[in-house]
């Protein structure tokens, strides 16, 4: 008989392995996208819903968006690896990884269940019980059906997956605070904006998410700058323009939007990214790397695709695989379509620190005048015994002459007649003007005081 060496895993380094690397956020947007992809798969057009409850105790996830037949739950569903190029459509899941490691990550003891329109079916995972047995007999990696019948659906019912997770990593209870609530619902609204807009409603924590406005907002006079194409079967649309804003609104930082937007199938993968990743490295031939003079630009990319597997997407679904020639191919067309823009601002940034130097070598001149050959100085802290108020450097400092009051009487008709004269009003400003006719008549010139 001949020996055989193993090299199958084991279960606690299978999971460990899975789900290292994988953020609670993550692993939400996975289980997210398996209810997305579901309602792409099943065709429908109405309106769905998604819905997310979280707390230190639990997480579910519950939608009609289509439900699982019993055979792609028993033959896929739990399977890694498995690609299922039969479906032909626009999803976003490609190996079947994200649902089990989204579990795996989140909790211990996991109920699943699920009603197509044909069939319902349900199953119980228990980790710590299923790593427990034997890593040697491939049925022991298998879960049994904990039941399987005709639907239960009643009539008006969508069909729909319902998951359950209990007994949670204390690394998920203790990312499940108030603050990472926020978080979690901003980002979906803007990851999943094309998807709300379209059908799907989500709720997390029994709250409606209002999807993230996507526009191209410009002046009157410019355009926005695309490209269209298409590659390795990849549909390509890339879409850049400089965001028109309002000088006198300021914008709070953390409404500003920048840098690239990327989508593929519909889900956001890249948000306001100014990183090497989407060419900002500052080396030729890709983009400078960014800077705040470019904060006006904006960039959006779509990619479609009915199959999924040539996306350039990485496995966790963040980022690109920019090993992947459709990549490749895509960034030098993201850096062809952006640089006019860049030019075109840095230009207008040349411009306006030339305006400013100009403004400064002529606030200079006048400073210097004002220093003459003065010398810094030098203040001892114990000297400073009294409030004053901070005076910048290169403030000018204009001593102002010793005043004093001269008062004397003299005939009304004569004051009148100066006033005509000199054309002002009152008394003390013909006391003015005639005091500088004098003084400017009879004492120009001379030195003595």
């Amino acid at each position: 008989m001949q020996e055989l060496v193993k090299f199958h895993p084991t279960k606690r380094l299978f999971i460990d392995t899975l789900t290292k690397d994988i953020s609670v956020r993550d692993c939400i947007f996975d289980l997210l996208d398996n209810a997305v992809d579901s309602y792409v798969r099943h065709k429908i057009r109405e309106r769905r819903e998604i819905r997310v409850e979280f707390d230190k105790e639990k997480f579910l996830i519950y939608d009609n968006c289509g439900g699982i037949s019993v055979d792609h739950l028993l033959n896929h569903v739990f399977r890694f690896g498995v690609i299922d190029t039969a479906v032909n459509l626009p999803t976003i899941g490609v190996y079947g990884i994200g649902l089990k490691r989204a579990i795996f990550k989140l909790g211990r003891k996991i109920f699943f269940k699920t009603d197509d329109g044909s069939d319902y079916s349900c199953l119980k995972i228990d980790v710590d019980e299923w790593v427990q047995k034997s890593d040697e007999r491939l049925e022991d990696w298998n879960i049994p059906l904990l039941e399987h019948k005709k639907t239960k659906l009643k009539s008006g019912e969508k069909p729909y997956t319902h998951i359950e997770i209990t007994n949670l990593n204390e690394e998920t209870k203790e990312t499940f605070t108030e603050a990472f609530t926020q978080r979690l619902k901003k980002a979906i609204q803007i990851y999943y904006a094309l998807f709300i807009q379209d059908n799907i409603d989500i709720f997390i924590n029994n709250e409606i998410q209002q999807p993230f406005e996507i526009r191209v907002k410009i002046r009157w006079d410019s355009n926005p700058a695309s490209f269209l194409d298409e590659y390795n079967n990849v549909e390509i649309k890339i879409i850049c323009w400089i965001e028109y804003r309002e000088e006198e609104k300021r914008i709070p930082k953390k409404e500003k939007r920048q840098g690239w937007n990327v989508f593929m199938n519909k889900r956001l993968i890249l948000h306001d990214n100014v990183g090497p990743e989407t060419g900002w490295t500052g080396e030729q031939p890709h983009l400078p790397k960014f800077h705040s003079i470019f904060n006006d630009f904006r960039g959006i990319v779509y990619l479609i695709s009915n199959d999924p597997s040539k996306l350039p997407l990485n496995t966790e679904k963040n980022g690109f695989d920019r090993e992947n020639a459709t990549y490749i191919y895509l960034l030098k067309k993201m850096i062809y379509v952006a640089k006019p823009l860049i030019q075109y601002l840095e230009r207008k940034y040349d411009k306006q620190k030339r305006e400013v130097q100009e403004h400064e070598e002529k606030l200079e001149d006048f400073l210097q005048k004002q220093r003459g050959d003065k010398k810094p100085k030098e203040i001892s802290i114990d000297k400073i015994t009294r409030n004053r108020n901070f005076t910048p450097p290169d403030t000018p400092i204009i001593k102002l002459p010793k005043t004093t009051t001269i008062s004397y009487q003299k005939p009304k008709e004569q004051v009148t007649k100066l006033k005509k004269r000199f054309k002002v009003r009152s008394n003390a400003e013909v006391g003015s003007e005639s005091f500088d006719y004098c003084f400017n008549s009879l004492a120009e010139g001379s030195d003595e005081e």
